[in-house]
């Protein structure tokens, strides 16, 4: 692909610019410095100074994964003005190892953390709406090197997410179909496909929005994440080490986050990774058209190792 292309997303009313001429080949981004003094999660400081929501111990008994209030909230339940929960899960007790460096067993226990705040905060007084999500690296907005997902529980439906869903509602109405296993099936065997297996198809979109950006659907139609099986789990811990081992490689942060269903209507369970090796400018911001200098078809050959970073 050498010339621009405007691309409208599968099924939502999206549109990207895939403009490769702006970069000659994929460009090795380095994360940005992150500075800390001594780490809050590390667990000297954490066992004394927080109550944890969560826990999940090691062989020694000590905790490995664990879930804690936020100490700059956003949101809290104490707080009518902002009423909402938040909560970080520390993914592991060692400072300095990233998702991907997890054994494939790891992940799933972090996956399984995923899923009981999840339900915990879904099931708050007043909450319409949670999110989980992982922000890595510094252009990502993580503040802290140590490894963390957070989970936000939220009063409202937030709007991208409320049209997103009616985007959703409105092709199955149409084609009396998901639009992700129909994503699955019109992309199986293309270029964009960056791994699967018998669980999991994982890809990259054709009008991405992120440089690098893959998403990751269960190829079995469920709506939430507690519905995943141990196999599925498995899958899905397999693709993130390749895929976030790959933005490690390149040095690029990233955001993913997982989108489950709003309540009781259908959906398909995803976890969408969104890269940001650049920095939106004004056009992003003017128009919400987003310019990708990465075709979707280069990424998938960088995630599957046919094109080598230097």
């Amino acid at each position: 692909m050498e010339k621009s292309e405007i691309r409208k997303d599968y099924f939502l009313d999206k549109y990207v610019i895939i403009a490769p001429k702006r970069t000659k080949r994929p460009q090795r981004i380095e994360k940005a410095p992150e500075v800390e003094a001594a780490c809050p999660f590390c667990p000297d400081r954490l066992s004394v100074n927080h109550e944890f929501v969560y826990r999940d111990n090691n062989a020694d008994g000590e905790w490995e994964i664990v879930s804690v209030k936020n100490d700059f909230p956003a949101v809290s339940e104490d707080n009518p003005r902002a009423y909402g929960s938040q909560e970080v899960i520390i993914e592991t007790r060692k400072h300095g190892l990233d998702i991907n460096e997890f054994s494939v067993e790891h992940i799933i226990r972090v996956l399984n953390a995923y899923i009981d705040r999840y339900n915990a905060l879904r099931n708050l007084d007043g909450i319409k709406h949670v999110i989980l999500f992982k922000n890595e690296g510094g252009k990502s907005g993580a503040s802290l090197n140590h490894t963390h997902s957070q989970v936000i529980a939220l009063p409202i439906l937030p709007p991208k997410i409320e049209a997103e869903a009616a985007a959703f509602n409105k092709y199955r109405l149409e084609n009396c179909s998901c639009p992700y296993c129909d994503v699955i099936k019109k992309e199986s065997g293309k270029s964009r496909v960056i791994w699967e297996d018998e669980n999991l198809f994982v890809l990259a979109p054709y009008a991405s929005d992120s440089p690098y950006g893959a998403w990751f659907i269960p190829k079995r139609h469920i709506r939430l994440i507690g519905e995943l099986n141990h196999t599925e789990k498995e899958s899905i811990a397999k693709a993130l080490k390749i895929t976030l081992g790959k933005l490690d490689e390149m040095g690029i942060s990233y955001n993913y986050f997982v989108e489950n269903a709003v309540n009781s209507e259908d959906y398909h369970l995803n976890i969408k990774l969104a890269p940001r090796p650049n920095i939106w400018a004004g056009l992003e911001l003017g128009t919400g058209v987003i310019i990708n200098p990465i075709p979707p078809e280069m990424a998938a050959k960088v995630y599957r190792g046919e094109i080598k970073i230097k």
